[in-house]
């Protein structure tokens, strides 16, 4: 769907009742769960799987795959789709993950041990007659945890299309699976929270009198101003208040254009956060100082602040909401005027608690303002994702298919039958290669997660990144040459990321490679600089695309010359990377003639 344009427009997921089956259809699950579940299915080899999640002291099904029905827990029939929205209770699945096996990310519950309860969905497929047979009690479920540690959902599924007990290599996929979906949901949990918050901000959007329908504090002041000049009896008006990271912000009337003094603003943050607490004001002038004895400290600052404002008096009060303060309102009067009188200044203590409101409601409308910002941006970036991730799957998940088919019809260790395991292996790599650059993109863009600072000698780690290439180029018979200093280069940053940095720009040299052609990579180490240069003399990138080549799931129209091309990451990760380490990434490519990337990292 679309992103949505404000809060307003936010399908905010409601919370159903308890273990009533709802009105939730297949259609309306989100689609990066629906698809972990019929992945689960379609990949993994099992007849049913779910994905709950924590609501509360209950677990919710939120995405389930499976088409055919079994028995809930009081022997009713149910299809799989009737099963979406239940809920049972997070005590049972803590009861069960208690006697299950440990199968790493799985625990595994034989049906001696399980306790049926009110989420339960049994199977009514017949057992095969096998010692390691599937019993249709049985329960294979993979806890979701939080990074606080506590349970944030699960994994289920059943009904094994082998019939059989997984094995040791079936668990093994099994965890690999498991891991990558849970990053998924808690992804999935993360956004729902995120529109429970919108919603919850919907709720300070009322301003005081006639502020009530301004949106920001500056349009409050900018629309008030005239009427508290008339009303206060004002030349002008200056005022200071926290704004984001608790730095103040600053609003003056129109040409009153004044940085205070450092030393005068700290006083003066000091002085009005102490009338805050007792409900207090101070009423300054050229010629005398009715409030604290504070200000004599300063008397030369205050004195050039009424010079540079032209000012004679000015009333100084709060600004505070409750028991915080957040900043305060200086009103200034010009030579001639009346000094600011006491009966002022307690009118002038209500204008602070009333803009004190105003200002938190800004505040609010800010945090509201960013956060439909970020939804609308979570929501384009996952539908990007969803669609990228499914253009790129689909292919190798239906030669999987197609693999298999052809597999089962041929005659074991046959060379037919060795072709189709190859085909197999590769698509299966292909498809863990996709996975893992999307969960390296999830990661590095966390700002949480930040690099890991490890002294690292570049050479080495360029000479492991073409040993494990080798096999491709030979395939193409394209020769890679590793040009070095004569001394080492050390840079200190994330291992694994600068890894997995290299090996994009070297398999993205060999793909798009005449065969029989020439890759260099070339070490160069110069005063606090290292630069990797990876250059190849293959079909190259026009000018127009190569303004775009950085962009996540960006792939240009070349076709790649013997190989297949990726999820359009591979530069993505590049240049984040490089970006994360204080790098720099320059492209230089000509149609026909080729492309020369060079990467820079500070050096030690």
């Amino acid at each position: 769907m679309p992103p949505p344009q404000s809060v307003e427009a936010l399908d905010v997921p409601q919370r159903t009742s308890s273990r009533q089956s709802s009105s939730v259809s297949l259609s309306a699950v989100d689609p990066a769960l629906q698809m972990i579940a019929e992945g689960i299915c379609e990949l993994l080899g099992f007849g049913i799987a779910a994905i709950n999640v924590t609501r509360g002291d209950e677990l919710e099904v939120v995405a389930v795959h499976g088409f055919t029905s079994g028995l809930n827990a009081h022997g009713q029939r149910e299809s799989a789709e009737e099963i979406l929205g239940t809920r049972w209770a997070l005590a049972d699945l803590r009861g069960n993950l208690s006697r299950g096996e440990n199968w790493g990310a799985w625990r595994f519950v034989p049906q001696e041990r399980v306790n049926l309860h009110e989420g339960s969905w049994i199977s009514t497929n017949n057992m095969i007659d096998a010692p390691d047979a599937w019993h249709p009690h049985d329960m294979l479920i993979a806890p979701i945890i939080g990074d606080d540690g506590s349970i944030q959902g699960c994994l289920s599924v059943d009904m094994p299309v082998s019939g059989r007990r997984p094995d040791f290599t079936q668990r093994r996929v099994l965890n690999r699976f498991a891991k990558r979906a849970q990053r998924v949901v808690l992804g999935y949990l993360e956004r729902e929270r995120l529109y429970e918050r919108a919603a919850n901000l919907e709720t300070a959007k009322e301003f005081l009198r006639d502020a009530s329908s301004k949106l920001s504090l500056a349009d409050v002041l900018d629309a008030s101003h005239d009427a508290l000049v008339r009303g206060l009896g004002a030349d002008g008006i200056w005022m200071a208040t926290k704004g984001p990271g608790h730095q103040m912000v600053v609003h003056a009337t129109p040409g009153l254009d004044w940085e205070p003094e450092p030393d005068l603003a700290a006083l003066t943050a000091r002085n009005t956060s102490r009338y805050w607490a007792e409900g207090t004001y101070s009423i300054l002038s050229r010629q005398q100082i009715n409030g604290p004895s504070d200000w004599y400290e300063k008397a030369a600052v205050v004195d050039r602040f009424f010079r540079t404002l032209g000012a004679d008096s000015a009333l100084v009060v709060p600004v505070g909401a409750d028991h915080e303060w957040l900043g305060h309102i200086v009103l200034l009067r010009s030579p001639g005027r009346p000094v600011w009188s006491d009966a002022e200044g307690r009118l002038a203590l209500e204008l602070g608690r009333d803009f004190g409101r105003i200002v938190l409601t800004a505040d609010a409308y800010t945090q509201e303002r960013d956060l439909a910002r970020r939804l609308a941006e979570a929501d384009r970036e996952r539908n990007l994702l969803i669609e990228a991730v499914a253009r790129e799957l689909r292919i190798p998940v239906n030669a999987l298919g197609t693999s298999l088919n052809a597999l089962c019809a041929e005659k074991v260790n046959t060379l037919p039958w060795i072709v189709q395991v190859e085909t197999l292996t590769v698509r299966s790599a292909q498809i863990e290669g996709i996975v893992s650059d999307l969960l390296l993109l999830s990661r590095i863009r966390d700002p949480a997660n930040a690099p890991g600072e490890t002294t690292i000698e570049i050479s080495e780690m360029l000479d492991d990144v073409l040993d494990e290439l080798d096999p491709d180029s030979a395939q193409k018979d394209i020769e890679c040459v590793l040009t070095t200093p004569t001394g080492p280069a050390y840079v200190v940053g994330d291992p694994r990321e600068l890894r997995a940095a290299f090996m994009h720009l070297v398999k993205n040299a060999l793909t798009y490679s005449h065969r029989g052609s020439r890759v260099q990579v070339m070490l160069y180490s110069a005063g606090n600089e290292v630069t990797i240069i990876v250059a190849d003399a293959g079909v190259g990138i026009s000018d127009e695309e190569q303004a775009k080549v950085f962009e996540p799931f960006y792939r240009g129209t070349n076709s790649a010359l013997g190989g297949s091309r990726g999820a359009g990451l591979g530069l993505t990760l590049v240049e984040l990377i490089t970006r994360r380490h204080h790098g720099l990434v320059e492209l230089d490519s000509r149609p026909g003639e080729g492309t020369r990337v060079a990467l820079t990292l500070p050096g030690v």
